[in-house]
């Protein structure tokens, strides 16, 4: 009974002049709303791929090869290797794999509706290892036929519910596929991409010619996620001997040998693959450091404004105490007031996420509803509990400890050394947050303005999905026609991620050298559009035959000549190229071009790669402008729209193509901003309650003073020597945890900054410069203010 009293006293005081409880509440509310999307990122990833029961047996199958005395791993098999892996391991008691074919594909409806889904193709065992609830039809069956798929719940609400055996075109391709059944939603932490639609493997053939046994090949054609589910008593460590078996049986080992290269398989736990990756790890716990400063400062904040009231309250508590409260009174009471505050932050947190929804989603990429209801909803919860107990009952002591005779005497001190050291981890946790920020910046600008070898920022992507050789060429013509069109030009893949790998041989050797990184296509002008410089040889003879010239890139070169000795002239040298050179016929290598960094420079693709010539349009249409605008990308889109109505013409910005690589790190900086610019608040905050309460407390040194003929400046003087005694040396500690902190960070590019202190001194600087201005603008009134006033209120 006593308890709701005091709570319905602590909402009549919400207020209360001098007890600032708004400014409590702000502090609590962004440190709640920031701190809380941060855990929630946090676990999101942590629980990457845990969603389906029997997750924590299931393994993802890595080829592990061994090129130029080095094994690498990557994540992905050929077709046939999953289901021999069950055949030969009697401990596995399921196996699939399935492949990618497109993010956000375009699917029509036999009543011309259009619908955009990601989709795989996978076998039918795909749902024996990913155990989603099935909603309708049996997925075995269905995935067992081709041009038959089941598709997820939100996909058949989409379509209206009554969806089995309803016909998906896929747009701009001559593919149909049957709605066989339903499958309950895939999360979007899962290496399946908020899948909504799951094709039979064996459809793979009607899209790809050549392909329709690709899916039981031992060796090539690596582009599958290969996956196994353990039996409920055996260990990963006991199939080893059965996969070696199965490689020598199946595997050309003596052939792999002899070209010096090895093929091994290796193991991760599904659960794990992302999560252990060191780029994740590293994320991870930046982000929980991140959070637990936000959370942190918050708190302090508000303990801060809690210790500097006491000077106002004590008096408060004593009477109380005359007449009878007890120390669980008072408890009562602070309690009471920390509830109301920390409910109330906690609406207006929710408020403010709502409000901030599209910017948090487009931070994180992933909808806020999702980040904060799922399993881990507890962190959270208990996150709020917490910061209830610290600042109910931290307070509540402090309260309660005040001796009555020194509360009615002017109890007026001894609180100092506690705001001094609050406001101490406020600066330095901005410290920390103002020079990370710094360094964030500094590479993200360098990755941009990062120079990969080839020029992009006046070039514009045209892509028209579905057309012939001869309408390419058509679009090619009439975009050489708009105004302010320097060159136009064509390839088959884009600068801006890794290529595929092909090998290379030499005639009459056996001898796999290395993987190149392989451009495939090009056509007239690409090199001189894309600003690439040739540096030995020629450009392919344009418009004539050079359908057996290929052109290579320096590193090429430079790679040839340790492995095979060549010397500087690669001219005229004749090789070998897998997937080009039918019956090892060989290209010839007309020219020489500079090295090319393509993808971002946290995942590079900076292997030694080469280029073909075609006299037929590419897929990908490139328009260089004397200068690119938004007027000039309309004019393209109208252009292509214009002669192709029927089709979905897509038409892109290189640098943007190029800018989106690094759309984490932008959000990173953006994430570490708007968390800087909160704490940065908040420590604004108690450095206003702390000059506030310290005047209060000062007040007739500040008057005599005065009265011995102190000037304005050197009043304000003492609070500045005041602050920056502590601040100095706060914002120092908080700069070198950031030097850590960025350290780390950066040893995710392949390309960095240096971590000079140049960068550290001018983020202390900046925040120094804040300081003071904070601290003369609080405190400006009070020094020019008439001293006869204060000596008069102490009496």
């Amino acid at each position: 009974m006593r308890f709701l009293i005091n709570l319905k006293n602590a909402v009549r005081n919400l207020f209360r002049r001098g007890q600032h409880n708004v400014v409590k509440i702000l502090c609590l509310t962004f440190g709640l709303a920031t701190g809380s999307v941060l855990i929630a990122e946090v676990y999101f990833e942590q629980s990457y791929d845990t969603f389906f029961p029997g997750h924590e047996r299931t393994y993802i199958i890595n080829e592990q090869i061994l090129r130029d005395g080095k094994y690498k791993e990557w994540p992905n098999t050929s077709g046939a290797i999953a289901q021999a892996v069950k055949r030969y391991a009697p401990q596995v008691e399921a196996a699939t794999r399935y492949t990618g074919y497109n993010v956000n594909a375009t699917f029509e409806t036999e009543d011309k509706k259009e619908i955009k889904a990601n989709f795989i193709l996978a076998d039918s065992c795909f749902f024996d290892v990913v155990q989603t609830p099935i909603l309708q039809g049996n997925a075995k069956q269905i995935l067992s036929r081709p041009c038959y798929c089941m598709i997820n719940r939100t996909l058949a609400k989409e379509l209206g519910g009554d969806v089995v055996g309803k016909m998906l075109k896929m747009k701009n391709d001559s593919v149909q596929v049957i709605v066989g059944g339903v499958f309950e939603d895939i999360p979007l932490n899962s290496r399946m991409e908020d899948c909504k639609l799951v094709t039979s493997l064996s459809t793979l053939g009607k899209i790809w010619s050549g392909f329709e046994n690709g899916s039981e090949w031992w060796i090539g054609n690596d582009r599958y996620t290969s996956l196994i589910r353990l039996s409920k008593s055996s260990k990963i460590d006991e199939i080893y001997p059965q996969v070696h078996k199965m490689k020598m049986e199946n595997l050309p080992v003596k052939d792999l040998k002899k070209s010096g290269t090895d093929l091994n398989y290796t193991f991760t736990q599904l659960s794990k693959a992302f999560t252990d990756d060191p780029s994740i790890k590293k994320m991870t716990w930046i982000l929980s450091l991140l959070a637990f400063l936000l959370l942190f400062s918050a708190v302090m904040n508000y303990l801060l404004i809690v210790i500097g009231n006491m000077v106002g309250r004590s008096k408060e508590m004593a009477i109380r105490k005359c007449y009878g409260a007890e120390g669980r009174n008072i408890h009562s009471i602070i309690f009471s007031e920390a509830l109301v505050h920390v409910l109330i932050s906690v609406v207006f947190a929710a408020l403010l996420l709502y409000a901030c929804k599209g910017t948090i989603e487009n931070l994180l990429s992933a909808p806020l509803s999702v980040l904060l209801f799922n399993k881990g909803s507890w962190i959270l919860g208990t996150i709020v509990v917490f910061v209830l107990l610290i600042g109910g009952i931290v307070p509540g002591f402090l309260y309660s400890s005040v001796p009555v005779a020194s509360a009615f005497r002017g109890y007026n001190n001894n609180r100092h050394r506690w705001k001094l050291g609050l406001l101490s981890i406020q600066f330095i946790t901005v410290g920390f947050l103002i020079s990370l920020l710094f360094v964030i910046n500094r590479q993200y600008n360098m990755m941009l303005n990062d120079n990969p070898g080839f020029q992009y920022h006046d070039v514009a992507v045209a892509y028209v999905p579905g057309i012939t050789s001869e309408q390419s060429e058509k679009l090619l013509t009439e975009f050489s026609t708009i105004p302010g069109v320097e060159k136009v030009s064509s390839a088959d893949n884009l600068l801006t991620h890794g290529q595929s790998g092909n090998n290379i041989y030499l005639p009459n050797d056996d001898r796999e050298y290395f993987n190149i990184s392989d451009l495939y296509n090009v056509s007239d002008n690409y090199l001189s559009t894309m600003g690439i410089k040739i540096l030995q040889g020629r450009n392919f003879t344009e418009g004539a035959d050079s359908l057996k010239e290929v052109m290579v890139s320096q590193a090429f070169v430079d790679t040839m000549k340790v492995l095979a000795h060549w010397d500087n002239n690669a001219i005229g040298r004749r090789i070998i190229i897998t997937e080009h050179s039918h019956h090892n016929s060989t290209f010839t290598i007309c020219g020489v071009y500079n090295n090319l960094c393509m993808g971002s420079l946290n995942d590079p693709d900076i292997r030694p790669s080469v280029m073909f010539y075609t006299r037929k349009p590419c897929s990908n249409i490139l328009i260089k402008f004397h200068s690119l605008t938004s007027e000039s990308m309309k004019t393209l889109s109208n252009k292509g729209k214009s002669l192709y109505p029927d089709k979905e013409t897509g038409v892109y910005s290189y640098a943007t193509l190029m800018s989106d690589l690094y759309q984490s790190q932008k959000n990173f900086r953006s994430g570490v901003l708007i968390e800087g610019l909160v704490t940065f608040f908040l420590a604004l905050l108690g450095l206003i309650g702390y000059t506030n309460d310290e005047v209060n407390r000062r007040h007739k040194e500040i008057a005599l003073r005065k009265v011995n003929g102190a000037e304005v400046n050197d009043i304000i003087k003492i609070f500045i020597s005041d602050i920056m005694r502590i601040a100095l040396p706060s914002l120092v500690v908080g700069a070198i945890g950031a030097y850590f902190v960025a350290s780390k960070w950066l040893e995710l590019f392949s390309e960095r900054i240096s971590l000079n202190l140049l960068i550290f001194v001018a983020s202390v600087l900046v925040v120094l410069i804040f300081i003071l201005v904070t601290v003369i603008a609080n405190c400006y009134r009070v020094a020019n203010s008439n001293p006869v006033d204060y000596l008069r209120a102490d009496n």
